[in-house]
Protein backbone atom coordinates (compact mmCIF):
# COMPACT_ATOMS: atom_id res chain seq x y z
CA UNK A 1 0.00 0.00 0.00
CA UNK A 2 2.69 2.29 0.97
CA UNK A 3 4.27 1.84 -2.54
CA UNK A 4 1.29 2.84 -4.44
CA UNK A 5 0.96 6.00 -2.28
CA UNK A 6 4.30 6.45 -3.56
CA UNK A 7 3.87 5.70 -7.27
CA UNK A 8 0.37 7.92 -6.58
CA UNK A 9 2.63 10.91 -5.28
CA UNK A 10 4.92 10.52 -7.59
CA UNK A 11 2.97 10.34 -10.48
CA UNK A 12 1.13 13.72 -9.14
CA UNK A 13 4.79 15.41 -9.16
CA UNK A 14 5.06 14.47 -12.73
CA UNK A 15 1.90 15.62 -14.10
CA UNK A 16 2.19 18.96 -11.99
CA UNK A 17 5.72 19.30 -13.67
CA UNK A 18 4.85 18.51 -17.27
CA UNK A 19 1.55 20.93 -17.02
CA UNK A 20 3.70 23.67 -15.74
CA UNK A 21 6.38 22.90 -18.14
CA UNK A 22 3.67 23.05 -21.01
CA UNK A 23 1.99 26.25 -19.50
CA UNK A 24 5.77 27.95 -19.82
CA UNK A 25 6.42 26.99 -23.86
CA UNK A 26 2.92 28.79 -24.44
CA UNK A 27 3.27 31.83 -22.62
CA UNK A 28 7.20 32.14 -23.86
CA UNK A 29 5.90 31.57 -27.78
CA UNK A 30 3.29 33.90 -27.03
CA UNK A 31 5.29 36.45 -25.88
CA UNK A 32 7.99 36.28 -28.38
CA UNK A 33 5.37 35.56 -31.40
CA UNK A 34 5.14 38.46 -33.65
CA UNK A 35 2.05 40.09 -33.45
CA UNK A 36 0.30 42.67 -36.24
CA UNK A 37 0.21 46.08 -34.27
CA UNK A 38 -2.84 47.81 -33.09
CA UNK A 39 -0.85 51.00 -31.52
CA UNK A 40 1.43 53.23 -33.72
CA UNK A 41 4.38 54.36 -31.40
CA UNK A 42 6.91 57.08 -32.30
CA UNK A 43 10.39 55.92 -32.79
CA UNK A 44 9.50 52.84 -33.11
CA UNK A 45 10.49 50.16 -35.89
CA UNK A 46 7.92 48.38 -37.28
CA UNK A 47 7.63 45.68 -40.03
CA UNK A 48 5.48 44.72 -42.58
CA UNK A 49 4.31 40.97 -43.52
CA UNK A 50 3.93 40.04 -47.03
CA UNK A 51 -0.36 40.90 -48.05
CA UNK A 52 -1.33 39.38 -44.19
CA UNK A 53 1.27 37.40 -42.98
CA UNK A 54 4.96 37.29 -41.28
CA UNK A 55 7.36 37.57 -42.94
CA UNK A 56 10.06 34.31 -43.64
CA UNK A 57 13.67 34.84 -43.22
CA UNK A 58 13.54 35.14 -47.05
CA UNK A 59 10.80 37.18 -48.16
CA UNK A 60 10.73 40.99 -49.21
CA UNK A 61 9.64 43.18 -46.47
CA UNK A 62 9.02 47.30 -45.41
CA UNK A 63 10.19 48.44 -42.69
CA UNK A 64 8.52 51.93 -40.95
CA UNK A 65 9.04 54.55 -38.41
CA UNK A 66 7.66 57.71 -37.38
CA UNK A 67 9.16 60.64 -36.05
CA UNK A 68 7.83 63.06 -33.12
CA UNK A 69 8.46 65.96 -35.72
CA UNK A 70 5.77 64.45 -38.28
CA UNK A 71 8.29 63.03 -40.31
CA UNK A 72 8.80 59.12 -41.37
CA UNK A 73 11.20 56.44 -42.67
CA UNK A 74 10.30 53.69 -45.11
CA UNK A 75 12.62 51.19 -45.84
CA UNK A 76 11.90 48.27 -48.41
CA UNK A 77 14.53 45.57 -48.41
CA UNK A 78 14.65 42.51 -51.21
CA UNK A 79 18.32 41.16 -50.45
CA UNK A 80 16.88 38.41 -48.44
CA UNK A 81 16.27 35.50 -51.31
CA UNK A 82 18.55 33.19 -53.10
CA UNK A 83 20.40 34.02 -56.15
CA UNK A 84 18.03 31.66 -58.49
CA UNK A 85 14.76 33.26 -57.21
CA UNK A 86 15.85 36.55 -58.59
CA UNK A 87 15.71 34.67 -62.22
CA UNK A 88 12.07 33.61 -61.60
CA UNK A 89 9.98 33.88 -65.09
CA UNK A 90 12.80 34.97 -67.01
CA UNK A 91 13.35 38.16 -65.53
CA UNK A 92 16.99 38.90 -64.57
CA UNK A 93 16.47 40.75 -61.01
CA UNK A 94 19.06 41.66 -58.64
CA UNK A 95 19.21 42.23 -54.50
CA UNK A 96 17.63 45.97 -53.98
CA UNK A 97 17.11 48.08 -50.43
CA UNK A 98 15.31 51.13 -50.93
CA UNK A 99 14.99 53.96 -48.27
CA UNK A 100 12.25 56.93 -48.54
CA UNK A 101 12.29 59.64 -46.18
CA UNK A 102 9.10 62.27 -46.15
CA UNK A 103 6.37 63.82 -44.21
CA UNK A 104 3.12 62.20 -42.86
CA UNK A 105 -0.13 63.81 -41.70
CA UNK A 106 -2.49 61.83 -39.72
CA UNK A 107 -6.41 61.20 -40.93
CA UNK A 108 -9.24 59.59 -39.13
CA UNK A 109 -6.80 57.05 -37.71
CA UNK A 110 -4.90 56.29 -40.81
CA UNK A 111 -1.33 57.84 -42.05
CA UNK A 112 -0.71 59.26 -45.22
CA UNK A 113 2.65 59.45 -46.14
CA UNK A 114 4.61 61.10 -48.68
CA UNK A 115 8.42 60.79 -49.84
CA UNK A 116 10.96 63.79 -50.10
CA UNK A 117 13.91 62.09 -50.57
CA UNK A 118 14.89 58.63 -51.99
CA UNK A 119 17.39 56.27 -52.16
CA UNK A 120 18.17 52.47 -53.94
CA UNK A 121 21.66 50.32 -53.70
CA UNK A 122 21.97 47.29 -56.10
CA UNK A 123 23.64 44.58 -55.54
CA UNK A 124 25.22 42.29 -58.39
CA UNK A 125 24.01 38.94 -56.36
CA UNK A 126 23.54 37.67 -53.50
CA UNK A 127 26.99 36.90 -52.74
CA UNK A 128 27.86 41.07 -52.62
CA UNK A 129 24.98 41.07 -50.26
CA UNK A 130 26.86 39.74 -47.20
CA UNK A 131 29.90 41.82 -47.99
CA UNK A 132 27.80 44.65 -48.26
CA UNK A 133 28.76 45.40 -51.73
CA UNK A 134 26.59 47.24 -54.15
CA UNK A 135 27.62 48.25 -57.73
CA UNK A 136 24.47 50.68 -58.06
CA UNK A 137 23.59 53.90 -55.45
CA UNK A 138 20.89 56.78 -56.21
CA UNK A 139 19.36 59.03 -54.88
CA UNK A 140 16.01 61.23 -55.55
CA UNK A 141 14.56 64.52 -54.69
CA UNK A 142 10.63 64.27 -54.53
CA UNK A 143 9.93 67.24 -52.79
CA UNK A 144 8.25 69.17 -55.98
CA UNK A 145 6.96 66.23 -58.19
CA UNK A 146 3.58 66.52 -57.91
CA UNK A 147 3.42 62.97 -59.36
CA UNK A 148 4.28 61.23 -56.10
CA UNK A 149 1.63 60.01 -54.64
CA UNK A 150 2.73 58.14 -51.96
CA UNK A 151 1.20 55.39 -49.52
CA UNK A 152 -0.62 54.98 -46.60
CA UNK A 153 -0.89 53.10 -43.53
CA UNK A 154 -4.69 52.10 -42.72
CA UNK A 155 -6.31 51.35 -39.77
CA UNK A 156 -8.52 48.31 -40.27
CA UNK A 157 -12.00 47.61 -38.32
CA UNK A 158 -9.91 45.32 -36.39
CA UNK A 159 -7.97 47.92 -35.27
CA UNK A 160 -4.65 46.47 -37.27
CA UNK A 161 -2.50 49.04 -39.52
CA UNK A 162 -2.08 48.14 -42.94
CA UNK A 163 0.68 49.95 -45.54
CA UNK A 164 -0.69 50.19 -48.94
CA UNK A 165 -1.59 52.27 -51.88
CA UNK A 166 -4.17 54.66 -50.76
CA UNK A 167 -7.14 54.87 -52.54
CA UNK A 168 -8.58 57.94 -54.31
CA UNK A 169 -10.08 59.34 -51.31
CA UNK A 170 -7.45 58.45 -49.04
CA UNK A 171 -9.09 56.45 -46.63
CA UNK A 172 -8.44 53.55 -47.39
CA UNK A 173 -5.84 51.14 -49.11
CA UNK A 174 -5.97 49.53 -52.74
CA UNK A 175 -6.70 45.86 -52.30
CA UNK A 176 -5.62 45.22 -55.98
CA UNK A 177 -2.06 45.93 -55.69
CA UNK A 178 0.37 44.80 -53.09
CA UNK A 179 -0.72 45.73 -49.22
CA UNK A 180 1.70 44.77 -45.99
CA UNK A 181 -0.18 44.32 -42.64
CA UNK A 182 2.32 45.81 -39.98
CA UNK A 183 3.53 43.80 -36.97
CA UNK A 184 5.93 44.01 -33.88
CA UNK A 185 9.20 42.57 -33.65
CA UNK A 186 10.86 43.79 -36.05
CA UNK A 187 14.45 42.35 -36.61
CA UNK A 188 16.13 46.08 -37.13
CA UNK A 189 15.87 48.43 -34.34
CA UNK A 190 17.26 51.86 -35.99
CA UNK A 191 17.09 52.74 -39.62
CA UNK A 192 19.02 55.24 -41.32
CA UNK A 193 18.30 58.31 -40.45
CA UNK A 194 19.08 60.05 -44.05
CA UNK A 195 20.21 58.89 -47.21
CA UNK A 196 23.69 59.78 -46.42
CA UNK A 197 23.72 57.12 -43.30
CA UNK A 198 22.15 54.43 -45.90
CA UNK A 199 24.85 55.16 -48.44
CA UNK A 200 27.69 54.52 -45.63
CA UNK A 201 26.27 51.45 -44.67
CA UNK A 202 27.50 50.30 -48.37
CA UNK A 203 30.88 49.30 -49.90
CA UNK A 204 30.54 50.52 -53.42
CA UNK A 205 32.69 48.32 -56.40
CA UNK A 206 35.65 50.48 -57.88
CA UNK A 207 34.69 49.92 -60.98
CA UNK A 208 30.72 50.60 -60.50
CA UNK A 209 31.60 54.06 -58.66
CA UNK A 210 34.15 55.24 -61.35
CA UNK A 211 31.10 55.03 -63.98
CA UNK A 212 28.51 56.79 -60.75
CA UNK A 213 30.78 59.56 -60.42
CA UNK A 214 31.36 59.60 -64.56
CA UNK A 215 27.59 59.66 -64.96
CA UNK A 216 27.08 62.66 -61.97
CA UNK A 217 29.66 64.44 -63.41
CA UNK A 218 27.91 64.60 -67.12
CA UNK A 219 24.99 65.38 -65.74
CA UNK A 220 25.63 68.11 -63.58
CA UNK A 221 27.89 69.25 -66.95
CA UNK A 222 24.70 69.11 -68.84
CA UNK A 223 22.63 70.67 -66.64
CA UNK A 224 24.79 73.72 -66.68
Amino acid sequence: MKINNNYRKLTIVIVGILIIVTISIVIYIKALKPKPITEIKRNIVYISGYYKEYPNDDDPRFYIEFKDDGTYILMYDDSRRSQDSYWEDGSLGVPVIECYYGKYKRKNGNYLIKPTRGCTVEFKDTASVDKNLINFYKEENYENDSHIVGMIVCKLQNGRYMLGAPTEDKKSYRKDVYYYLLYNKSDIKKLPSSPEEFRKQFKMDKKAEQERLAEQKRLAEQSQ
